[in-house]
């Protein structure tokens, strides 16, 4: 088995951080929202908000993924 660079497991552990930051902050999002004790409707830049926090989680774990792809060819 060949050795990893140790710049790889840098920038990995860097992306896998943010990546953990950002689903802690959804999850106290999702907290917040229920201690508020309504659940109103949610508006359009609600979804928005939500849509661009999940697209930028589902674009980081894909560039870990590539990368690490890379590494093992």
């Amino acid at each position: 088995m060949s050795e990893t660079p140790a710049g790889f497991c840098a920038n990995q552990a860097v992306t896998l951080d943010g990546i953990q930051s950002a689903l802690i902050m959804l999850m106290g999002e999702l907290y917040e929202h229920m201690d508020e004790g309504h659940d109103p409707a949610p508006t359009h830049s609600d979804c928005a908000a939500w849509g661009d926090g999940l697209s930028w989680l589902i674009k980081s774990i894909g560039r870990v993924r590539d990368e690490l792809r890379e590494v093992q060819s």
